[in-house]
């Protein structure tokens, strides 16, 4: 199998190239762009002061104009001696000779142009026919309450009036200048204002020579009033209608407001102005026009700012992308020609990988590094080849872990243990030593081999490191080697599911011909000593203890069917354990009774559950005779004593006798005829209970191995088929 290219070296170190280059060539691109977007905003931002600047002031010039007007009547009035028909005369020839100016006026005090004339105010404006007169003293007008007369009044000096609408110039946007014309009041050294001069000005010209500035394609420029009025915009509904700070809160931008109130106190500026204004991102340079104390402000897409500079860049990145396709070309031909002979030993790998070890690479006779490599690797393989035979063949006497561990580990041999707490299980076949008296041993040796099979796939799969498989008998331990924190439940789910299994093992026996076998399985948790116990010469991975033989003596109670988990186990799961019910016993070389705890199931995350098969004792009709001998470590007695059937299930019995049997013994049952002799049917059963009945003793038997002749005479007596 050919190496993928999306896997090769060839990509690999196309790859590493194509990488370092790029990266080195982002970094190149990206600090150009960056230095490049900073010189030119600090190009642009110098421009954009200059043009600010040059409008600005071309604007105060313009304003300064207008100031000399009724700066000239003031001074005029001062030092002459006027009459309605000169002063009349003076404020039509300013006006007719200063175009700039729309109108000019000067409103007296009461009494102060005559006596007796409360109200006197001259007006000479421009129209499209001439200049035309108005006398403004009147009742529709009264000039004493209007911006034009009564704020330089208060405060006796020049002022710029906010500019408004000025409705006989026909709507247009109009400012003034106003000039008060003081006396010395006769009775003190204080002076009075004695008449307002006043001049009005047009903006359009303002207008215009705003609209006039360049800023690219789409930037403009606006004029505000020193109170923010919006007095030259592009959009006409702004116009005398909005504020800068009108548009800050109406658009909730804080940063418009602080913009706004810097054009009114600082000179100039240049800052971001965000896309509230315009619809996209902005920057705005501003200056100040002093005369009116009015701001001029130039709006600039950062767009159009960088426009150029983002065309260079994308020029620049197209050819570095060209120079970096063409670096790839390159590098893939070089690493390609590198990668080829290592074709050989990828293939080989993946075989490798697959657990085919029949790998021989000795056709590759290169005497440069690639030929090492390659007979390297073949010795390689050889020696895998050997550590799996010998893993595979460790792996049938011992627990897989036990062998990574003992192959893996420098320490693995070395011989001691440890204190550790685990779980331990102990099972173990009731009637078991029946079967193998009366069946061939290649009968006995594949039914072993079947039943073995089932529980050590169970305990492999809950992690259980088999320590001894004594014929039927099985040791198993949780929490060792390697620790396991939920040791006490794994142990337990695995008991619980290697009782259950015994139904598909009896399925199989039955098909067999041979008899139903049961298995008694405890569980216990303590403290042990675990590790490598023997000699040099010959070892084991275990564990040792007063536990362990407490295990073992906790699994005799233990008839088929049942899971007995001690007490140690059952406190540490005592929230998730069902139990049937508590066994008090006594054992040999323990002081007092001991608590065993009869368990059907555990539950999560685990949730094993044995079945419920509660079997009701029924008392036969006709008692069957059999012969009870004892069993005594597994031997039985050669005499017996003759005993009566008189109640039965499917599983247990009670039997009359004279002899007194002791609890949890072990007994065999020889059926008996009529004339109290021998027939075929035999049945191994341990005692359960003991109580006396007048000279008898009636003992409960629960059985443990049944031959299929016993089996069908009791189903006979139970009335089954």
């Amino acid at each position: 199998m050919r190496l993928r290219f999306s896997n090769s070296i060839t990509l690999k170190m196309t790859l590493l190239v194509l990488g370092c280059t790029s990266l080195v060539f982002s970094i190149i691109l990206g600090y150009n762009y960056s230095y490049s977007r900073k010189i030119i905003l600090d190009e642009a931002e110098i421009k954009a002061r200059n043009l600010t600047l040059s409008v600005a002031n071309k604007i105060e010039q313009e304003f300064r104009a207008v100031t000399k007007i009724p700066q000239h009547i003031v001074s005029f009035l001062k030092t002459n001696d006027y009459n309605r028909t000169t002063l009349d005369r003076i404020i039509q020839g300013m006006v007719e000779d200063n175009p700039e100016v729309f109108g000019s006026a000067v409103g007296f005090e009461p009494n102060a142009f005559e006596e007796g004339v409360q109200s006197y105010s001259p007006y000479y404006y421009r129209t499209t026919n001439g200049l035309k007169y108005l006398q403004l003293g009147s009742a529709s007008y009264n000039y004493f309450q209007r911006d034009w007369y009564h704020i330089p009044k208060v405060l006796k000096a020049p002022v710029w009036i906010e500019p408004y609408f000025h409705r006989r110039g026909g709507g247009i946007i109009m400012t003034a200048y106003s000039v008060p014309l003081l006396e010395s009041a006769k009775d003190s050294a204080a002076t009075k204002v004695k008449a307002i001069v006043s001049a009005d000005v047009s903006l359009e010209w303002l207008t215009w020579l705003v609209a006039s500035m360049r800023l690219g394609r789409t930037g403009y420029g606006f004029i505000m009033s020193d109170i923010g009025t919006i007095v030259t915009h592009p959009r006409e509904e702004w116009i005398m209608r909005q504020s800068i700070f009108s548009l800050a809160d109406e658009f909730g931008d804080s940063r418009l407001r602080q913009i706004g109130r810097a054009m009114i106190r600082e000179k100039s500026g240049f800052t971001e102005l965000g896309s509230t204004l315009t619809g996209e991102d902005a920057f705005i340079a501003y200056a100040r026009i002093p005369s009116p104390g009015w701001s001029l402000g130039a709006v600039f897409p950062r767009s159009e700012i960088f426009e150029e500079v983002c065309g260079l860049y994308e020029r620049t990145v197209l050819l570095a992308g060209l120079g970096l396709v063409l670096l790839l070309i390159a590098s893939a031909l070089v690493a390609r020609s590198m990668a080829r002979p290592l074709l050989r030993m990828s293939e080989a790998t993946r075989k490798v990988v697959r657990g085919d070890l029949d790998i021989d690479l000795s056709d590759i006779r290169r005497k440069d590094e690639v030929g090492q490599l390659a007979r390297d690797f073949t010795g390689m393989t050889a020696g895998l080849k050997e550590r799996d035979r010998i893993r595979d063949t460790f792996g049938r006497y011992l627990t897989q872990e036990v062998v990574d561990r003992l192959l893996e580990s420098k320490d693995g041999l070395r011989l001691g243990g440890e204190a550790r707490e685990i779980s331990m299980i102990m099972s173990d076949l009731r009637g078991f030593t029946a079967l193998t008296s009366s069946r061939k041993p290649e009968e006995v040796i594949n039914f072993l081999n079947h039943y073995l099979g089932k529980m050590v796939d169970i305990l492999m799969e809950h992690r259980g490191i088999i320590d001894e498989i004594i014929g039927d008998g099985i040791l198993a331990f949780f929490g060792a080697p390697e620790p396991m924190e939920n040791h006490a439940a794994s142990a337990v789910a695995c008991a619980l599911k290697m009782q259950a299994a015994m139904e598909e093992v009896n399925e199989g026996n039955e098909a067999e011909g041979l008899p139903r076998l049961e298995m008694g399985v405890a569980v216990n948790t303590g403290e042990v000593i675990v590790g490598n116990i023997g000699s040099e010469k010959r070892s084991k991975y275990g564990a040792v203890g007063l536990q362990v033989n407490f295990t073992g003596r906790a699994e005799s109670f233990a008839v088929g069917g049942q899971v007995l988990v001690t007490k140690a186990t059952y406190e540490e799961l005592s929230d998730i354990l069902r139990v049937r019910k508590v066994l008090k016993v006594e054992m040999k070389g323990m002081s007092g009774k001991v608590e065993l705890y009869d368990i059907t199931g555990i539950g999560e995350p685990y949730n094993v559950y044995l079945a419920e098969n509660e079997e009701t004792l029924v008392a036969v009709r006709e008692m069957i005779n059999v012969e009870v001998y004892r069993i005594d470590e597994k031997v039985v007695t050669e005499s017996g004593t003759t005993a009566r059937i008189t109640h039965i299930s499917s599983s247990s019995a009670i039997i009359v006798l004279h002899e007194k049997l002791s609890q949890w013994e072990n007994v065999r049952l020889q059926l008996l005829n009529n004339q109290l002799a021998p027939v075929s049917g035999k049945v191994y059963a341990k005692v359960v209970s003991v109580v006396r009945v007048d000279d008898n003793h009636e003992a409960e038997v629960h059985f443990t191995s049944v031959s299929p002749e016993a089996e069908k005479v009791f189903r006979q007596r139970l009335g089954k088929k």
